[in-house]
């Protein structure tokens, strides 16, 4: 082993260093940006800046020599500090030694991978269910070329966007851990777009080949590929890319090739597990925007973030990992093409129906462990025995999972079955090779069963003989010197040896050689010990060495059945997801829902998943929703806060979205025609990194909707308007329900206090008001009936709410007061004084309407003067609209007051 250098890099040169410091320096000039991990011995040991920085995450002691920081890890213990390390984003190069420290010489070594926040294997960081994503993008102008891979699953996905709101969509989708951009068009409004979203780390990487070679760090083997197209078509053994449809998408294809050189790269292995490139169009599937996926809380909360709470928490019963991934995946990307949604549907329905072979499957299932990170450890070689006994009891489950969907009708089913293929010539030999519960590392031996190698059990045996020997020598030799406390012991360093107590030493025989003098006794060996220890020690040296041989040739024999393998974990996991959609809907007593040709919508007993299945008691109270093309595109809901508005609102977005992942929707009934898309505005937030308020940000979200909804879209609005003062928010509400009726035609639910704009909905075609029914009792106060009925309804209960807040009762009686004198009309008696003198004025017209009324009150707080009064003359009130004439009393107003 070589002792720990003296040396100073701070002062010394490159020619003063010592041989294996001038090594060190050599590697790290070849990864900059990375933390080293230098082997010596038993540790890792960090220099200068990398000391530095990974003591101070780790929480370690930093060290000095010669003026030199450094600090150091035990190598048994590596992937713990690791998993710290790419948690805070540190990529972090392992530099193992590649030749036996005992030779002499300096020990060769070699980085053996690059472990990055989106490659980590560590059990801490990675979610079972969830994919860890790392991306690579290729900007140009508004356009995006987008490539995903999951090096612990092999799944490896590209796309194409069309500007910032499709790429932040994505990445709500994708939540990548890495994100790896070409260095020279990294521009200023993406690194600002993916600086906003907590945990991604973003890289720069160079994509030329003439950038790339004028790089240490780049292995020679990927310099020669010219084009980030070689680097594909290299990688897949094919001429073209016409087969995997993305021939016509460059900047994928830019982004793609980049991605899987820069894996390469860290990795330092050829990543066989990518197998295939699975490109998508957002088209191909219902567009979920930013503010959807987090108004929603379709896979994560809106309060910290978690599963709980989400519709994810409801849907997934999933009984692997590979499914809980693949569900999470079909939640965020519901299907847009009727054919394929109803595939699942007519698949779920066979389980439903068939309650007890769905309960055999999913007991045969529960025994399949996670296929995809297994195989992706044996390929990376990072492969464990127990990774191959994994593989063989989940290969035993294929048989039987095909045999029971023999008799399967539905087409995805059959799919299904022709895809599950038995292995068990594979199965056979893992059985033969690994003990049923072997240990869990590699280098220690141990894991092979007796039987399946000649060579082993000859070399087992003679450590085993040795063995007993030895143990039977520590019995003989007390017999001989009469010393009862003679001991014969091992350690690493000394080997075997026998150990007699200071106030026996006496009592050693002639033959005994002195070893080592310790403080209260004395160790020896004889000729006989040291032959017998190296017999042992020989054997067990050989025998792990020819363990690990054994090993890599399973390991090689399961790697050319690597597609195959693939391939059932595929179906095993859409097997899951469709059990357990059925489930979920057997469960929670969910229906089927029924796809039209026409634009229908109707849902009839219509409940929230997340809130009825988080209820104690089961009282949630249902509710229809019914849209249609001649007299209600647009539903205008109108009640006071916590009465269920929001909560409606959400509910029909989420039964939209489970019916299009192909699920069963809490309901009674549901027909429904194809949504290609759903908005939600609901809500209040600031984007103060982006310098925007809370108004900016709901005004953004309004005008993406505007831009982007079509006839067939699913809008969903809650107190659009509300983060400005009363009329700018009225009349932009107003102006929106009037757009959405006359230009874009999307069923639309629209939540809003502001009830003025009742009197707007009754005079659209296609709107209608309801609002949330309320009862008010001497007895019982104010009750929210959660139920929805036809009509609007003129008042907020904003003061009951504010009391059930806890608000000071001084506040809230102050609050009734001042209501009062709104109501019975202190101020409206104000303008009707001052207009009875201006002719031509029919008072009645004027203040015909609740919302005309009210919203004259509010605003006309003032006194006309005498000039003004004079110039309103002029104006033919009745003439005008009620908004009209609001703005002709402002302008009168301001002048006046000039």
């Amino acid at each position: 082993m070589e002792p720990l250098p003296l040396f100073s890099l701070a002062s010394e040169t490159p020619n003063k260093v010592t041989p294996m410091m001038r090594q060190y320096l050599e590697i790290k000039h070849q990864y900059p940006d990375c933390i080293l991990f230098f082997r010596l011995g038993d540790f890792y040991e960090m220099f200068e800046e990398d000391a530095k920085r990974g003591a101070k995450i780790l929480g370690i002691a930093l060290t000095h020599r010669n003026q030199t920081p450094m600090c150091g890890i035990p190598f048994h213990a590596v992937e713990n500090y690791l998993a710290k390390l790419t948690e805070h984003g540190e990529k972090v190069a392992i530099c193992e030694q590649l030749s036996d420290p005992s030779l002499p010489g300096i020990v060769k070594r070699e980085v053996i991978r690059v472990v990055t926040p989106g490659t980590t294997f560590s059990e801490n960081l990675l979610k079972t269910k969830e994919n860890n994503f790392t991306i690579a993008l290729f900007p140009k102008r508004d356009y995006f070329g987008l490539a995903s891979i999951d090096v612990t699953t092999g799944t490896f996905l590209v796309t194409e966007l069309h500007g910032y709101d499709e790429l932040a969509g994505e990445l709500h989708r994708l939540n990548p851990k890495e994100c790896i951009l070409p260095e020279e068009l990294a521009e200023e409004n993406l690194k600002t777009l993916l600086e906003a979203f907590s945990g991604l780390h973003v890289y720069s990487y160079p994509t030329h080949a003439a950038e790339r070679s004028a790089l240490p760090r780049i292995s020679s083997q990927y310099s020669e590929v010219s084009t980030e197209y070689e680097t594909l078509t290299q990688h897949f053994g094919v001429q073209s890319l016409e087969a995997f449809g993305i021939e016509k998408w460059p900047f994928a294809i830019q982004a793609a090739g980049m991605l899987l050189r820069y894996l390469k790269e860290t990795q330092k292995t050829a990543l066989s597990h990518l197998k295939r490139l699975k490109p998508y169009a957002l088209q191909d599937y219902m567009m979920l925007d930013e503010a959807t996926l987090r108004n929603l809380e379709l896979t994560q909360n809106a309060h910290d973030g978690q599963k709980e709470g989400s519709l994810l928490e409801v849907l997934d019963g999933t009984s692997t990992a590979m499914g809980g991934r693949l569900l999470k995946s079909w939640i965020l990307r519901p299907l847009t093409n009727r054919e394929k949604i109803e595939e699942r549907l007519e698949a779920v329905t066979w389980f439903y129906e068939n309650s007890s072979l769905r309960d055999s499957l999913q007991q045969e299932i529960g025994k399949v462990l996670d296929l995809e990170r297994v195989l992706s450890r044996l390929t990376l070689d990072r492969g464990t025995p127990r990774d191959l006994i994994a593989l063989k009891l989940s290969l035993l489950q294929i048989p039987a999972l095909k045999n029971s969907l023999k008799e399967a009708q539905p087409i995805r089913l059959k799919k299904i079955e022709e895809k599950l293929q038995p292995l068990p010539d594979l199965i056979a030999l893992i059985e033969s090779a690994i003990l049923d519960d072997p240990p869990l590392g590699l280098k220690d031996g141990g894991f092979i069963k007796p039987g399946f190698n000649l060579e082993l059990d000859e070399l087992r045996s003679l450590s085993h003989e040795g063995k007993n020997f030895i143990q039977n020598l520590q019995k003989r030799e007390i017999e001989r010197t009469g010393i009862s406390s003679l001991k014969v012991r091992y350690n690493r360093v000394f080997g075997y040896y026998i150990e007699i107590s200071n106030g026996k030493l006496g009592q050693v025989p002639e033959d005994y050689i002195r070893k080592q003098t310790l403080v209260n006794a004395e160790r020896f060996i004889t000729p006989e010990l040291k032959a017998y220890e190296e017999k042992v020690l020989s054997a067990e040296e050989k025998s792990k060495a020819l363990e690990y041989e054994l090993f890599k040739n399973v390991h090689l024999q399961i790697m050319e059945q690597l597609g195959w393998i693939q391939q059932n974990a595929e179906a095993i996991a859409e097997l899951d997801v469709l059990l357990n959609l059925a489930e979920v809907a057997q469960r929670n007593r969910y229906v089927c829902p029924i796809f039209t040709q026409d634009n229908t919508f109707e849902i009839r007993e219509g409940r929230h998943p997340v809130i009825e299945a988080r209820s104690a008691a089961n009282d949630f109270v249902p509710n229809d929703t019914i849209f249609n093309d001649s007299d209600q595109q647009i539903i205008l809901l109108t009640g006071p806060n916590m009465s269920g508005k929001s909560t409606l609102l959400r509910q029909v977005a989420l039964i939209t979205l489970m019916a299009q992942i192909g699920g069963y929707v809490p309901a009674k009934t549901a027909r429904l025609g194809l949504t290609d898309r759903i908005f939600t505005r609901v809500g209040a937030s600031d984007n103060l990194l982006r310098g925007q308020s809370t108004f900016m940000v709901e005004m953004q979200e309004a005008a993406h909707i505007l831009n982007n909804a079509t006839d067939r879209s699913l809008i969903i609005l809650d107190e659009v308007g509300r983060g400005t003062s009363t009329y700018d928010g009225v009349s932009i509400a107003w102006a929106i329900l009037e757009y959405l009726h006359d230009r874009i035609g999307a069923k639309t639910l629209f939540a809003t206090h502001y009830h003025e704009l009742i009197a707007v909905a009754e005079r659209l075609p296609r709107a209608k008001n309801f609002c949330v029914a309320v009862e008010e009792t001497e007895a019982r106060g104010v009750v929210f009936l959660h139920k929805i009925r036809e009509g609007g309804i003129d008042k907020s209960y904003g003061i009951e709410v504010a009391k059930l807040a806890g608000l000071p009762s001084e506040v809230v009686q102050k609050a009734e007061l001042i209501l009062q004198d709104l109501e019975e009309g202190v101020l409206e008696k104000g303008i009707r004084e001052q207009m009875k003198t201006v002719p031509g004025i029919d008072q009645g017209k004027l203040f015909d309407s609740a919302p005309e009324k009210s919203a004259l009150i509010t605003r006309e707080q003032g006194r006309l003067t005498h000039p003004a009064l004079e110039r309103l003359k002029a104006l033919d009130i009745n003439r005008l609209t009620p908004l009209e004439a609001l703005q002709a009393l402002e302008t009168l107003k301001k002048e006046g007051e000039k």
